[in-house]
């Protein structure tokens, strides 16, 4: 089934030629706003804002109403829906030829402009009603419109003027204040031998840009006035054609070509400058900037002027700007013999001249702002394209420059690169290979190249598979310095300064992904003042990207460079540097649990090594933001700390990390953490390191619902803790024990080991008894003794009220219980109120796993106290956290908010 999408006139949604019926009011608003910004992604608060045309409801309330919105709306759609979500918001995923906009955008970048322009059906989604979308999207691509339209007839100009001369005249009376209509009108006029009526139109124009707006007229009108006075066409200068040609094995890029494009389309008629397609070496910057140059060439009349600046060229030194300058004049048609001698009167010829055309300059592999800032032209219609591996964010500052980076290419985009250079034959017949190679690959086009050049020699995909697995980098180094990825990354890593160059180096012990300052100061040994400044310098030469969240990484190949030029270190400087980075994220990890778990007591530790820098935890939110923003690199330092034999790092870098996996709902890498993780606590035969861990595993069993496990983890942990003669510990075990009773269905056995523990409840803290107590009266409850259940809920709130600490599950859970007996017993509105209480506490503590869980509860207890408009903003709630989660009760959810969707 193939889904269209048209915005270009009624919104309109077709599938397989059919018409989808698309709901009136916020639906069509909320999917017109999504296709006009496709496969990008709309924040919740941007998209109530457009939905309530700027006067919404209560936020929050707004908020789950646009829920219901996007769910009916994926509901109409069906198998056309395009409507996705993500935490930052939500998306219309269109391929390419499903939108109408986009082929729209991608014909007049061609230079199509006919053929863009009759895919325009009437008024700009004419059946949306929406100020805010007519008032502040629309009027944009009506313009667009309007100015395909201007190219389409700037075209027809030179080849039949007086057919173009009714057209004109409607366009003018349409848009009387648009000068470049009134000037193709005089041209026209004045080609078919109508001088008097073009002279007229002028003064007409003239006029009413005095009289409406006291100005006078632009250059594109006096140009056409004078041409017309002079009763001749002036001859053609000499237009440079200096484009290279166009890359034939070009993929993917698209949304970087768009963007170009749309840069040019934002200010048709004033100079843009670009600034550097910048990214790492081989990413593919001079391909995607003579691809794109070779889409607008049409837009420049007065030609294309390229040069290839050598910046970061291992065999020549990089161009002097002047000497450039003199070629580009050259090329302009300025005899040698009369060029300017001084360097001054050489810049102020080129910009001179420059000023009176329209020229597109390509300047390709700039090395600094120096180098690309006296070649910058003058006066307006003129646009700069430079590639660069620097950022040149000078330019960004005083030139108003446009930076667009370069990132390595996708999956997909990396397998058509490699289709479209060896074939797609060989691609089917391998296609695991090919899996593996775009892999080892990373994305970066430089890499992928070389692997088609010797697939091109007949290689078998799977050999130079099982090569890059082996020898990556050395399978990608080839004689040619200009080409082989060594080369190219130790070429870039030789331009920046010898501080920024060791940071460099000592990230390759990182495993990343992701890093932060604090990292790469502990891994460098420097201050994070340094290591700032020397990740500034790296990031500005495309050796590290830094992330929008403030963090740093370095692309797979670039990460095993480092690795590399790493390995060559001395063994004591490496197994300094190791030590560093584990304790780097071992402190920190313990620095953020002492908010996370206050309570927590844990056996001594040596101090980090004074080089090692730990990360800033001011508070609690700050401490769950670090975990939820750390944990994959934590995760994958816990693998690094296991080949190093640091058991004693292992077992408790995994346990600070039970509680922020389990309330993110990753149970799989909970596991695979916590049971490397026991197995270091039972070398070191620490019985404390064990019990933690028992305990956690136990903690993780009962989330994965594999209670026989949970048991023997609970049972293991329960036997260390009576070895410690550790009373508080032993409740807490014996608590997750009479848990999984409950589960089994063991209730007799669930209050039993509880009971057990009843005559030393006078050793624990008030904490610890509420917790007791809450977890006691689940067990009374379970075996049917509701009233004395209610007696001991009430005990552990009195007991919780003394405590000053954070709210923890067991008072989520002790709300729990109290509303489970009150729904057995039929008081449903009290039912309600601790089920409120309950969610509200998991709320507060971020606990995502079970807040659906209790959600959920809630909202099917509203249903029965009469309350279903309640329920189903708690449904629609829970549903997303379920989806999210992929957890076993969302098909439920989903039928019970169906149930009441309409009611």
């Amino acid at each position: 089934m193939t889904a269209e999408y048209r915005v270009l006139g009624p919104l309109e949604v077709l599938l397989d030629g059919e018409p989808v019926v698309v709901p009136a009011g916020r639906g069509r608003v909320l999917l017109a706003t999504l296709l006009l910004r496709a496969n990008e992604f709309v924040s919740v608060d941007e998209l109530v804002e457009r939905v309530w045309d700027g006067e919404p409801p209560a936020l929050d309330r707004a908020h789950k109403t646009l829920q219901t919105v996007v769910l009916r709306l994926r509901q109409s759609l069906g198998a056309a829906n395009c409507v996705r979500t993500s935490s930052r918001g939500y998306t219309a995923e269109v391929a390419p030829g499903q939108l109408d906009l986009a082929r729209f955008r991608e014909l007049a970048a061609q230079g199509d402009h006919r053929a863009a322009l009759e895919l325009w059906r009437g008024p700009v989604l004419g059946n949306v009603t929406s100020e805010s979308l007519h008032r502040e999207d629309v009027p944009r691509l009506v313009e667009e419109q309007v100015v395909t339209l201007e190219r389409r007839i700037d075209e027809d100009l030179a080849r039949a003027a007086d057919v173009l001369v009714p057209e004109l005249w409607s366009l003018v009376r349409q848009h009387p204040l648009r000068e470049v209509f009134w000037a193709q009108l005089m041209l026209a006029l004045h080609r078919a031998g109508r001088q008097a009526e073009a002279l007229s139109a002028y003064q007409e124009i003239r006029k009413r840009l005095a009289d409406e707006l006291g100005v006078d007229p632009g250059r594109r009108l006096r140009e056409a006035h004078e041409q017309v006075l002079s009763g001749e066409v002036p001859a053609s200068p000499v237009v440079p054609r200096q484009l290279p040609p166009a890359y034939p094995h070009f993929a993917g890029r698209e949304p970087e070509l768009a963007r170009l494009t749309e840069m040019v389309r934002v200010r048709p008629d004033e100079p843009v400058l670009i600034s550097a397609i910048n990214g790492i070496g081989g990413v593919g910057k001079t391909a995607l900037a003579v691809q794109w140059a070779h889409r607008v060439a049409d837009r420049f009349p007065d030609g294309q002027l390229h040069v290839n600046l050598r910046g970061f060229d291992l065999r020549a030194e990089p161009l002097d700007p002047i000497a450039v300058a003199r070629d580009f004049l050259v090329g302009l048609g300025v005899p040698a013999n009369e060029l300017p001698t001084s360097d001054e009167a050489v810049i102020a010829e080129y910009r001179s001249l420059l000023a009176r055309r329209r020229v597109l300059v390509v300047l390709d592999n700039a090395r600094d702002v120096d180098q690309v800032r006296p070649l910058l032209p003058g006066g307006a219609g003129n646009l700069v394209l430079i590639t660069s591996r620097n950022r040149l964010s000078g330019l960004v500052a005083r030139e108003g420059a446009q930076p667009v980076s370069l990132d390595v290419m996708d999956e997909q985009a990396a397998t058509d690169l490699l289709t479209e250079r060896i074939g797609a034959a060989r691609i089917a017949a391998e296609p695991d290979a090919v899996a593996r190679l775009v892999k080892r690959c990373a994305g970066l086009p430089l890499a992928l190249g070389i692997v088609a050049a010797r697939a091109a020699y007949g290689d078998p995909l799977t050999a130079l598979a099982d090569e890059l697995e082996k020898e990556r980098l050395d399978a990608l180094d080839i004689d040619d310095p200009t080409t082989g990825v060594r080369h190219v990354f130790s070429w870039s890593l030789r331009s920046v300064s010898e501080d920024a160059a060791r940071v460099f180096v000592m990230l390759g012990r990182h495993p990343g992904p992701e890093f932060t300052v604090e990292a790469a100061a502990s891994l460098a040994a420097v201050s994070g003042t340094e290591a700032r400044r020397a990740l500034a310098e790296l990031v500005g030469s495309s050796l590290v990207t830094r992330t929008s969240i403030g963090r740093y990484l370095l692309h797979d190949l670039l990460r095993d460079y480092a690795a590399e030029r790493f390995g060559e270190l001395s063994q004591e400087r490496q197994a300094e540097a190791q030590q560093r980075m584990f304790d780097h994220y071992l402190h920190s990890s313990l620095k953020a649990n002492r908010w996370t778990e206050s309570r927590a007591v844990w056996t001594p530790l040596a101090p980090p090594s004074p080089a090692a820098v730990i990360a800033p935890v001011p508070d609690v939110q700050a401490a769950k933001d670090w975990f939820r923003t750390e944990q994959s690199v934590l995760l994958g330092m816990l693998t690094e700390m296991v080949t190093a034999g640091a058991d004693d790092l292992v077992w408790r870098l995994a346990y600070t990390l039970h509680l922020p996996l389990l309330r993110e709902g990753l149970l799989v890498e909970g596991e695979e953490a916590e049971l490397l993780a026991l197995a270091a606590a039972q070398r070191r035969d620490d019985v404390f390191g064990r019990q933690r861990l028992h305990r956690a595993l136990g903690g993780i069993y009962i989330a994965k619902r594999e209670l026989p496990k949970a048991e023997h983890h609970l049972r293991s942990a329960l036997r260390c803790e009576e070895e410690m003669d550790n009373v508080d510990g032993q409740v807490d075990v014996s608590r997750g024990l009479a848990h999984v009773y409950e589960e089994l269905g063991h209730h007799d056995r669930s209050l039993e080991v509880l009971s057990r523990l009843h005559p030393r409840i006078a050793e624990l803290n008030v904490y610890q008894r509420g917790y007791y107590l809450a977890a006691l009266a689940r067990a009374h409850q379970q075996v049917g003794e509701r009233e004395r259940a209610i007696e001991l809920c009430m005990e552990a709130e009195a007991s919780f009220a003394l405590d000053d600490g954070p709210k923890k599950m067991p008072h989520a859970n002790n709300a729990e219980t109290l509303g489970d007996i009150y729904v057995e017993l039929g008081r449903y509105a009290e039912a309600v109120e601790s089920y409120r209480l309950s969610v509200d506490r998991m709320r507060a503590m971020h606990h995502t796993y079970y807040l659906g869980e209790g959600l959920f509860r809630l909202a099917r207890t509203q249903i029965a106290a009469g309350e279903p408009e309640a329920a189903r903003e708690h449904l629609v709630e829970a549903l997303s956290i379920y989806e999210k989660l992929h957890h076993r009760g969302t098909e439920e959810a989903r039928a019970l908010l169906a149930s009441v969707i309409n009611v």
